[in-house]
């Protein structure tokens, strides 16, 4: 090396120059760089500059869930599954936000997602439908019901009059089989002493009294089943008058002459 003050020679590693005196500075041996704190292996596999999982991510286990869930809500049993797609879809998709790329399977959970939310939209409508159409259906099929009873009930007792009149010896007729083809659509039924003849949702029975000949009859129609086949009960006596009441209450037996009489005369 050269001194700095005199520009002489000066060997390496000395501490003053020979010619002038000038005192060298020691060399101070270069410092280690420090030990690198960093693992070599990372604990964790960040997302990429794309947002994808790194590698060595593991499938959310929700996200398999939600798609099977899915296909199950679409070919089989719509939102009995479909809901729980849905739930399970959107769990795992959050799962997977959280997770910085330690989780992956994003695509499954969209995947059951879409299905189930298709699952719900193909069945919702149809649903809707049905509670509108069904109670609709009902009460109409109620309605013809109570019409049919009313007009067998008027049948059977024109009958009787047209029985009464042609067999004065006789009276009425003791049940609806006595009326033969008179008895309109129940003729050819069944319908002899105390055996039910059913029509159109309703059971119909004509008792006489006991006299000889017959001054008295009971024509009874009772619903077969109250409130789901008809929501009234029918009956009609000699006097010509069609009766009804509320079928609230399950009736099994016919009326009597005097509780027929004891009702409110249809309108």
């Amino acid at each position: 090396m050269f001194c700095s003050s005199c520009g002489a020679n000066v060997a390496d590693g000395s501490a003053v120059c020979p010619q002038c005196g000038q005192q060298f500075k020691s060399p101070q041996a270069p410092s280690s760089p420090p030990a690198s704190t960093t693992s070599a292996t990372p604990a964790a596999y960040p997302a990429n500059a794309y947002g994808q999982p790194g590698p060595g991510a593991m499938t959310d286990s929700k996200a398999v869930t939600s798609l099977v869930l899915g296909i199950l809500s679409f070919f089989c049993f719509s939102i009995l599954t479909g809901i729980p797609a849905i739930i399970v879809g959107h769990m795992s998709r959050s799962t997977i936000r959280k997770s910085m790329g330690r989780v992956k399977g994003d695509g499954m959970a969209l995947a059951g997602l879409v299905l189930g939310y298709l699952s719900v939209a193909l069945v919702v409508p149809v649903l809707i439908i049905a509670a509108i159409a069904i109670p609709n259906l009902i009460r109409e099929r109620i309605a013809a019901n109570e019409a049919s009873a009313r007009y067998t009930m008027t049948t059977l007792a024109t009958a009787e009059s047209n029985y009464q009149a042609s067999n004065p010896n006789m009276g009425y007729a003791a049940d609806i089989a006595a009326l033969g083809p008179d008895a309109g659509t129940l003729a050819g039924l069944n319908c002899t002493g105390n055996s039910w003849c059913t029509k159109s949702g309703y059971r119909f029975m004509l008792q006489a009294d006991q006299e000889q000949p017959h001054q008295q009859y009971v024509i009874t129609a009772i619903p077969v089943q109250p409130n789901r086949t008809g929501r009234r009960s029918f009956c009609s006596t000699a006097d010509g008058v069609l009766r009804s009441e509320g079928a609230a209450a399950y009736r099994t037996t016919p009326y009597t002459a005097e509780e027929c009489t004891a009702l409110t005369p249809w309108d």
